[in-house]
C-alpha cells in the first residue's frame, strides 16, 4: 500500500462540509463535519467556527490516514451544496469558481464562509457541479 504524501491529509480534509449554525441554548455559533464529526465547536461568529472546523477536519483526517485507515465518504448535501466542498473537488480557484458560477468573488466567498447561501439558479448550478463537475466546466467556458 502506497504511503499518502505530507499533504494528502489536508486535501481530503478540504472536501467535507463544514455545517455552521446558531444555537439559541449555546448563544455560540456551533459547527460540525458532517459524515466526520458531529457538533465539536463554537465560536461568536461563523468565521471563527469555519476556521476551528478546518483546523478539526484537518487534525481527524491525518489521524485516521497515520492510523492506515480511510476517512468515511465525504458528503455534499445536495439540499444545500457546499461550494467550498465542491470548488475544492473541482480543484479550482475561487476566482475561476466564481466566475464559472457568474458570481462575484465576494459573493462566493460569504457562501463559503456560510455567512449567505446560494438560491435559485446558483443552487442548481452547485448541485450539477457536485454531480458533474466536468460538465459545468465544459458548458460555462
Amino acid at each position: 500500500m502506497k504511503k499518502p504524501s505530507p499533504s494528502e491529509p489536508n486535501r481530503l480534509a478540504r472536501q467535507y462540509s463544514l455545517s455552521v449554525r446558531w444555537s439559541d441554548e449555546d448563544q455560540a455559533f456551533v459547527g460540525s463535519v458532517p459524515g466526520l464529526v458531529g457538533d465539536c465547536c463554537h465560536g461568536d461568529t461563523p468565521e471563527e467556527v469555519v476556521a476551528q472546523l478546518k483546523d478539526i477536519a484537518e487534525d481527524l483526517v491525518a489521524y485516521l490516514v497515520a492510523k492506515g485507515e480511510t476517512p468515511p465518504a465525504r458528503h455534499i448535501h445536495s439540499a444545500n451544496p457546499d461550494p467550498a466542498a465542491i470548488r475544492s473537488a473541482m480543484g479550482i480557484s475561487q476566482t475561476k469558481f466564481a466566475s464559472l458560477m457568474g458570481v462575484s468573488v465576494r459573493t462566493l466567498h460569504k457562501w463559503e464562509q456560510h455567512v449567505s447561501r446560494p438560491s435559485g439558479a446558483a443552487r442548481t448550478l452547485l448541485k450539477v457541479a457536485a454531480t458533474n463537475p466536468k460538465a459545468v466546466c465544459e458548458v460555462m467556458e
